[in-house]
């Protein structure tokens, strides 16, 4: 009888922990997996973070993506979250470290990352863009 009063209560503790992901978890694994993205230099699947409501201004061109294939990434180094213009907003700025792969010359730019959570679909979207290698 123990064993299932023990086995009922891990049940409904796995039970209560399951479900959704809180919106500090989500943006957790967001930034987790596009910094996984980034560091593969697979920036065809960055895209997949972006808000379909992006500024046109930040959204990038074909021209921006086949400048960005030419570059690998050695570094990905992220600073501490900061509050956005609004409750649903985070900035982070990220330190990238990109070598051409044609020259193997490296550059370093700062790329400040501004996310938006979605309250329908409860997912962090990135409205800022891809990094801008050109200045």
């Amino acid at each position: 009888m123990k064993k299932v009063v023990i086995y009922l209560v891990i049940c409904a503790l796995l039970t209560a922990c399951g479900g959704r992901m809180s919106k500090k978890q989500s943006l957790d694994h967001t930034l987790y997996q596009y910094a996984k993205v980034i560091r593969w230099a697979d920036f065809n699947t960055a895209l997949t973070f972006f808000s379909p409501d992006m500024e046109k201004a930040n959204k990038p061109s074909n021209t921006d993506i086949e400048r960005f294939k030419q570059f690998g990434v050695s570094s990905y180094v992220a600073s501490p979250i900061l509050p956005g213009e609004t409750e649903n907003q985070i900035v982070q700025d990220v330190q990238i470290k990109l070598y051409n792969k044609h020259t193997k010359r490296e550059k370093v730019i700062v790329d400040r990352q501004i996310w938006e959570y979605n309250d329908d679909n409860k997912s962090w979207l990135l409205i800022s863009g891809l990094p801008k290698i050109v200045k």
